[in-house]
């Protein structure tokens, strides 16, 4: 499925007169902005303009493509700056602040576009760790690289004429709506569209909800399936789902956004696991005070820093080290740090309070998955006589279960024939139970019997699984399905040609199986409970 640069290069012939601006091209210039145009992109005091074909010649001239991963943000200014669609855009009006001492990370310019109008971009979050300490300091106080958006909004409204239109990616989105609300009246007029693509919200005692609702009906927010930062303090508008070629948080990078023709692959719903942590994040920040989530931001980005880092990257590189600092420096951090965390994992914690585990066990999956579990109990604490007692115990219930069918087939009022029938099959069964329990040499064949059954019907249903879900699961997923149907379907076979193989150590290791395949299918059927209360209160744009 193509992504945002396969869109540049397939649309890359048709001008904006064949083809008009839609939202994936606006992604693309949200995405631009991350490359550093410093001193190739004019600066806000210099009259002067440069095309992206220009920007990204003098870009690569001291850049280089090779070794660069899939997803790297070069990628989009080397295709566009290819093609003449995006190539003949005029640049300008570049600013790029980095200064911890004022805790300001704000970069940003202009695309001046072939009908008169212009582009205002804002870039996101960068690895930078002073740059992620920004995002979470929206949840207790504005901040400068908000104020700075709004001031070069109104800059940029003085010195063009023009319709305008604002975007930007994780961050940059939210400082593009920030900076359309806090603008003028007059000026907030001119505004056509503001695209936050994956951006975060505002926190409520922060939100000015009078200038918000002035400019809501043109906001386009446009998230993952997987989307945590662009629903923390969840904006009131629409969120146009997009399907993404990543897994979890990577989905935030719109480079893995699957975009097909002029637009979007949609989506419905977002991940249950997605919707899970959102609604635990909710809650948490709900119940923490701005006094706790002030102290919470800066205890865990000092922490940060402890070790030395400078990025996100840094501190992952620093394996154990790094990671132990933070840790360290966390538990001699502020009480009010601890509260939070505290509430975190409670938050978690009341997100699963919510799941009717009575409802889940008395379902047939439940029934089940509890089957399993009880048998692997019985393999680990009998594994020497579990094939006679197992057996015996299920051939004395079949034989009181026919028993019992059989009376009531000879009292049920039906077809002589069918009447019939029914008594003849269960007094078979009852027979050969009889004939099982009888001679007791017999019992652990046919108990292995029944295991083949029930080890054959469990690799069936890994099978029926991966079918049914080909297009929605991972390739590590359907690994792991295919070999949990190889093993189960090995276990079968092996209780049917060589009973004698289930000795004490292998009858151990057989228990211990079936009781975690039995828990993991447990904790599968409560995730869908999750998705299904999610989906049934929440609704998003129908899928394409």
């Amino acid at each position: 499925m193509a992504n945002i640069v396969n869109y540049i290069k397939w649309r890359g012939d048709l001008s904006f007169q064949q083809a008009p601006f839609n939202k994936v091209d606006y992604l693309g210039l949200a995405l631009l902005i991350y490359n550093d145009f410093g001193g190739i992109v004019p600066g806000r005091d210099e009259n002067k303009r440069i095309t992206i074909k220009e920007a990204a010649d003098k870009y690569f001239m001291t850049h280089s493509i090779e070794n660069l991963g899939k997803y790297e943000y070069d990628w989009v200014l080397y295709y566009m700056g290819k093609y003449e669609r995006f190539g003949s855009l005029y640049l300008s009006d570049y600013v790029d602040i980095n200064d911890s001492d004022r805790n300001m990370v704000f970069t940003a310019f202009i695309v001046h576009l072939p009908d008169g109008s212009h582009f205002v971009a804002y870039r996101g979050t960068t690895m930078d760790i002073d740059d992620w300490r920004m995002d979470f300091q929206i949840s207790f106080e504005e901040i400068e690289a908000q104020r700075a958006s709004a001031r070069y909004l109104m800059y940029i409204m003085q010195k063009y004429a023009g319709d305008i239109y604002v975007g930007g990616h994780s961050k940059g989105g939210n400082l593009a709506v920030y900076a359309s609300m806090h603008a003028t009246d007059i000026v907030r007029s001119r505004i056509k569209k503001i695209y936050s693509f994956d951006g975060p919200g505002f926190c409520h005692e922060l939100l000015d909800e009078r200038a918000f609702n002035e400019i809501k009906d043109r906001i386009v927010h446009v998230v993952p399936t997987f989307c945590i930062v662009g629903m923390l303090f969840e904006l009131n508008v629409t969120h146009e789902i997009v399907n993404s070629s990543a897994e979890k948080f990577v989905q935030h990078s719109g480079m893995t956004w699957k975009i097909e023709g002029n637009h979007f692959v949609h989506k419905r719903f977002l991940t249950e696991e997605s919707s899970t942590y959102n609604r635990a994040i909710d809650d948490w920040i709900g119940n923490a005070t701005m006094e706790q989530r002030k102290s919470f931001t800066k205890d865990i980005f000092d922490s940060m820093k402890a070790g030395g880092a400078v990025t996100v990257i840094d501190i992952s590189k620093g394996g154990f080290h790094d990671f132990g600092t933070i840790l360290l420096s966390a538990v001699n951090s502020e009480s009010k740090t601890k509260i939070v965390v505290g509430k975190f994992f409670g938050s978690l914690w009341r997100s699963f309070e919510k799941i009717k585990f009575v409802e889940a066990v008395k379902s047939v999956h439940g029934i089940i998955d509890m089957f399993l579990i009880f048998l692997g109990i019985v393999f680990l604490t009998i594994p020497e006589a579990v094939t006679s007692l197992l057996g015996g115990i299920i051939a004395l219930f079949c034989a009181g279960w026919s028993a019992i069918m059989l009376v009531k087939a000879g009292l049920r009022d039906e077809n002589p024939i069918i009447k019939r029938g029914r008594m003849i099959f269960h007094i078979i069964i009852l027979c050969f139970m009889v004939f099982i329990m009888s001679n007791l040499e017999r019992i652990p064949a046919w108990t292995n019997f029944l295991m083949a059954i029930v080890f054959f019907s469990l690799a069936g249903a890994s099978i029926r699984y991966i079918v049914k879900f080909k297009s929605t699961i991972s390739g590590k997923a359907k690994f792991w399905m295919m070999l949990l149907a190889v093993v189960n379907m090995y276990i079968g076979i092996v209780s049917i040609v060589m009973p004698n193989r289930f000795d004490y150590t292998k009858s151990v290791t057989l228990g211990s199986y079936l009781i975690i395949v039995g828990f993991i299918r447990f904790i599968i059927q409560l995730l869908e409970q999750i998705q299904n209360e999610e989906g049934s209160v929440r609704y998003y744009e129908d899928e394409e």
